[in-house]
């Protein structure tokens, strides 16, 4: 066998992490109660995550997509917003505990808002784009973002009603 150079070493390994990276991210789904109607679960482009009645009162948390898209839907004070899932003092994904949304692997707890309410994150999750299309289907599109400061900006959430 021969030796491998520098270039192929650096190739080869790039191909392993890549590899490895996507073993991980390749968990299955929760197996909690969903929304009544399914939603899709595309890891990229629009995500349908169903209608406002799967969001049925305030403090409903629809965390099903946080392993395989890390985001999770919120209804809370009359709207309905889709929040990134990844943690962020570690990048472990967030999830539903009892109506709190709570970073399994450092014990960070965030408000329905996405805020920061327990450390050790000290930052707030942002928010993706979201909106009804004419079907009245609920779609997240992850190539917005919204900080903190813009969650009130149009498409950082919708009206529930």
């Amino acid at each position: 066998m021969s030796e491998l150079n520098r270039r192929d070493f650096v190739v080869a390994a790039g191909a392993v992490v890549a590899a490895a990276c996507a073993c991980c991210s390749c968990e299955s789904a929760l197996a909690a109660e969903a929304p009544t109607s399914a939603p899709s679960a595309s890891s990229s482009g629009p995500i349908d995550v169903g209608t406002k009645a799967d969001y049925p009162k305030d403090g409903t948390i629809f965390d099903k997509l946080t392993k395989s898209n890390r985001v999770i839907v919120v209804r809370n004070e009359g709207k309905i917003y889709a929040i990134n899932s990844t943690c962020t003092h570690k990048n472990c994904a967030v999830k539903d505990k009892n109506g709190e949304i709570v970073c399994p692997c450092h014990g960070s707890k965030y408000s329905l808002y996405g805020t920061a309410i327990k450390g050790p994150a000290k930052g707030s999750l942002f928010r993706y784009g979201i909106a009804l299309n004419d079907k009245g289907r609920i779609i997240v599109d992850k190539s917005k973002q919204f900080p903190e400061k813009q969650w009130d900006d149009a498409g950082a959430s919708i009206s529930a009603t």
